[in-house]
C-alpha cells in the first residue's frame, strides 16, 4: 500500500497555517526550494494537485480535504511520541488574554494541548486587552494574547499576529437604520480597543451616541445586544452566530481593523510555556 511521510504531511499543514512556502520554511529549517519540492512529492503521491497556484495559496477540493485529514494524523503521531518517548513536560503557564478570544479559540487550542501534554497546567485570566498589557509589563504572565489597533507594518513574526476586520454587532435591523436617536452603543468600559474605534468612527461622521450598557463581562455584552439595548462592535472571528453583523450601514461607518497579537520574552520561557506558545500559534491561525 502507498504511505504518506508524516514529514510531507507537516509541511503542507505548515504552509497553509502560515499562508506562504517562505514562512513555512523558516519555522521547519528548510529553504524555500526544498519546501516545493515536499508539496511536488505529496502530489506525486496523491496523484493530483493540492494548491491552486496563485498569491493567496488557495486549496483544491482535494487540497481542503488533505488538510482537514492531515492535522488529524499529525495530531495523533504527535501524541504517540509524546506518550512513548517519555516527553512528560511540565509545568504552570501564566497567560493573559482579552474575553472575547477566550471563548473564540481558547478552548480547541488547550484541549488539543492538554492531549499532547498533560502535565501542562495553564493558568488563564481573561480582562480587556490594555489591562492585559499592562500586567504583562510588569511580569504578571508568561504569555499574553492582545489587541491593538492596526498598524500599516508589523515587524515581528507573522505566526505571532492576526489582522481582524472589526463589524457592527446587533440583533435588530432596525437599530442601525435610523430606528434611534442617538445610537444606542454597548461595550466594554474606557480603554477598551473596540470601544474607543466606535467612538472615533461616530465621531468623525457626526453620529449622535451614548451608550447603553457597560460591562467587562463578554457574556453580559452578548446578553445585552440580543435583548436589543443597543450595537456593539467587534472582530468578525469572534461574532457568534445568532447575532447579525455588518462591516457598515446606513447609519453606521465603517470601522478600522485590529491586530490580535501574542507578547511574550522569548529568552525567559521554559520547555513548558514553548509548547503553549506553539498552541496558541496554532489557534490564532485557524480562528
Amino acid at each position: 500500500m502507498t504511505n504518506i511521510p508524516t514529514d510531507l504531511l507537516r509541511t503542507f499543514v505548515t504552509i497553509k497555517d502560515l499562508g506562504g512556502f517562505t514562512s513555512a520554511g523558516e519555522l521547519l529549517g528548510r529553504s524555500q526550494p526544498a519546501i516545493s519540492l515536499q508539496i511536488k512529492k505529496l502530489e506525486e503521491i496523491l496523484n493530483t494537485k493540492i494548491f491552486l497556484r496563485g498569491s493567496s495559496l488557495e486549496l483544491t477540493e482535494d487540497g481542503e480535504y488533505l488538510y482537514e485529514a492531515a492535522r488529524r494524523i499529525l495530531e495523533v503521531n504527535d501524541q504517540i511520541i509524546a506518550k512513548v518517548r517519555g516527553d512528560n513536560v511540565s509545568g504552570k503557564v501564566r497567560l493573559g488574554i482579552p474575553n472575547d478570544f477566550e471563548l473564540a479559540f481558547l478552548p480547541k487550542a488547550l484541549r488539543n494541548l492538554s492531549r499532547v501534554y498533560p502535565n501542562i497546567i495553564v493558568e488563564v485570566d481573561c480582562e480587556i486587552s490594555k489591562v492585559i498589557l499592562q500586567r504583562y509589563q510588569k511580569g504578571h504572565y508568561d504569555i499574553a494574547l492582545a489587541m491593538e489597533r492596526a498598524k500599516e507594518n508589523e515587524d515581528r513574526d507573522a505566526r505571532d499576529y492576526r489582522l481582524e476586520n472589526l463589524e457592527w454587532v446587533y440583533k435588530d435591523s432596525r437599530l442601525i437604520n435610523g430606528y434611534e436617536e442617538p445610537i444606542p452603543l454597548i461595550a466594554y468600559p474606557q480603554g477598551c480597543v473596540y470601544r474607543s474605534i466606535m467612538e472615533e468612527a461616530l465621531q468623525g461622521q457626526q453620529h449622535p451616541f451614548r451608550f447603553m450598557y457597560t460591562s467587562t463581562s463578554l457574556l453580559g455584552i452578548f446578553s445585552a445586544v440580543e435583548e436589543g439595548l443597543g450595537i456593539t462592535a467587534m472582530a468578525k472571528s469572534v461574532i457568534p452566530h445568532n447575532l447579525k453583523h455588518a462591516s457598515s450601514a446606513r447609519d453606521l461607518p465603517e470601522l478600522e481593523s485590529v491586530c490580535i497579537g501574542l507578547y511574550y520574552k522569548e529568552r525567559e520561557l521554559n520547555v513548558a510555556s514553548r509548547h503553549v506558545l506553539d498552541f496558541l500559534r496554532s489557534g490564532l491561525a485557524n480562528i
